[in-house]
């Protein structure tokens, strides 16, 4: 019997899901993210020390900048070498198939080049998750990991499940193995954005880690919790929501009524006692991006909650004078 991952696609995951797959089909292909060689650029760097800093190398970004423009930097020599290998590693994204073990070994073999003699293959020994001396995973028995590895690549082959889903539990399913014996963060991380970047290639800039590393603690939170539960479901909602808020910066709304800010602020001036559902139903979008957007509205001064939460009601200005 094949393997199938334990979660389940909540409303909140298909929500996130149709809500991120909508922000990339806004993109259009001259959008910086998609056409810009110098935000690509910034962006890959911003990606390679976050990703890093995640795993505690404490070079500052300049300096990993100046690591991939040749320069020379005073540091630890193994954290410039984690920064050299990593550059490399994501500059192979192109070439690398999302869906071939042989390609995983070959990346963390050269994500990890120089640090032990197991680069680019599965551990050999029984390993684990440590907060200090305090075991808070253990990863699969080693002499299991090619066999549960191959079931897990064997799943994504075949999978129905919408990709942007699909590249989350894979995520948390390479995690909870932890097939090597160093290296599983940084790797698992960038087997993701390959993921979706065959979904989207667009999205092999987008800053995923960089999110990951603000959200640190609630990261190893989610994925704490999805192993308590024996489901990826947890962390599978909380990766789109990195996901899509990595994409905000870059999605440019629909033009005019379209646009959902808009569309909020017709909806409250139709209906200034509206609930957050209502808002939502009305809108077509998720109760978070409504509060997300609340919130943004309110801090420009467009919006204004007059009242308590139960029983108060929104007033809707513009230019800064009431509508």
């Amino acid at each position: 019997m094949s393997y199938e991952p334990p979660f389940q696609i909540t409303a909140d995951i298909s929500t996130l899901s149709l809500e991120i797959a909508e922000m990339v089909g806004r993109l259009s292909p001259a959008s910086d993210l998609s056409a810009s060689p110098s935000l690509h650029r910034e962006l890959r760097i911003k990606t390679i020390h976050s990703s890093l800093a995640i795993e505690q190398n404490t070079l500052t970004e300049d300096q990993v900048t100046d690591i991939i423009d040749g320069k020379r930097v005073l540091g630890p020599r193994n954290e410039i070498r984690e920064v050299e290998n990593a550059k490399r590693a994501y500059d192979l994204l192109e070439s690398l198939d999302p869906l071939s073990i042989d390609d995983l070994l070959f990346a963390h073999g050269v994500m990890m080049e120089g640090f032990g003699q197991d680069a680019g293959r599965w551990r050999m020994k029984n390993a684990g998750v440590y907060d200090g001396d305090r075991l808070i995973h253990a990863g699969t028995p080693a002499a299991y990991v090619p066999e549960v590895m191959t079931d897990l690549f064997a799943w994504i082959k075949g999978t129905e499940v919408h990709p942007l889903i699909a590249s989350c539990v894979f995520h948390y399913e390479f995690e909870f193995v932890h097939p090597f014996s160093d290296g599983n963060g940084r790797t698992g991380r960038l087997w993701h954005t390959l993921m979706l970047s065959h979904w989207r290639a667009v999205l092999a800039w987008l800053p995923v880690e960089s999110m990951i590393h603000e959200r640190q603690a609630d990261y190893y939170a989610a994925l704490n919790a999805s192993n308590t539960q024996g489901s990826s479901t947890l962390f599978v909602g909380f990766m789109l929501e990195v996901i899509r808020d990595a994409m905000l910066p870059y999605c440019t709304p629909a033009a005019g009524l379209d646009s959902l800010r808009d569309r909020i602020l017709n909806s409250l001036g139709r209906n200034p006692h509206a609930t957050l559902p209502v808002i939502a139903k009305e809108t077509g979008t998720s109760l978070r991006t409504v509060e997300r957007t609340l919130a943004t509205l309110k801090a420009e001064g467009a919006l204004e909650r007059v009242g308590s939460a139960r029983k108060g009601f929104w007033k809707v200005k513009q230019n800064n004078s009431e509508h």
